[in-house]
C-alpha cells in the first residue's frame, strides 16, 4: 500500500498509540475474514484493504517501516504518513472499537478499567487523527 507523497499526512503518534492502533486494525480484520473473497474484491490492486493496512502497522510497530522514528526524552515517537483514506479506515477502525467497548461495559463493575481505559484512549486518538486530517 504505497503512499504518494504528495497525498499523505503525516501525523505523529506515540509507541501506546501505533499498539493500540495494531491492537484495533488487527481485531477488525480478524473480525472481517471472508471465507472467499468477492470477484470484484480481488480486482483491485491498488485500493486500501484491511487487510494491507493491518500489515502496514504492524511494520510500523514491529520494524519501524514506513514512518520516521526519533527517541525523544527516552520515548519512541512516529511520524506516520498515510492517505485520507487510510487515516479514515484507522478512524473507523478505533470508532467500531469505542462503540463495541461500550456496550461491553454497560452496568459494568470498576473491575473493568483496562476496557474503559482502551475505550478512552481509542476515542482520543480518534478525535486527535480527526483534527489532523480536517487541517489539512
Amino acid at each position: 500500500m504505497p503512499t504518494n507523497d504528495s497525498f499523505a499526512i503525516s501525523i505523529d503518534l506515540d509507541q501506546n498509540e501505533v499498539s493500540l492502533v495494531v491492537g484495533v486494525l488487527q481485531h477488525a480484520a480478524d473480525e472481517c475474514r471472508a471465507a472467499a473473497p468477492s470477484p470484484a474484491a480481488t480486482d483491485q490492486h491498488d485500493g486500501i484493504t484491511l487487510g494491507r493496512l493491518t500489515a502496514r502497522w504492524t511494520d510500523i510497530a514491529e520494524h519501524e517501516l514506513h514512518c520516521a522514528v526519533v527517541k525523544l526524552h527516552g520515548e519512541r515517537l512516529f511520524t506516520v504518513p498515510l492517505t485520507s483514506e487510510g487515516w479514515y479506515q484507522v478512524r473507523a477502525a478505533l470508532s467500531a472499537c469505542v462503540a463495541q467497548l461500550s456496550g461491553e461495559l454497560k452496568g459494568s463493575s470498576p473491575v473493568d478499567a483496562p476496557a474503559r481505559n482502551r475505550m478512552r484512549h481509542a476515542l482520543h486518538l480518534a478525535h486527535k487523527i480527526a483534527e489532523a486530517t480536517n487541517e489539512r
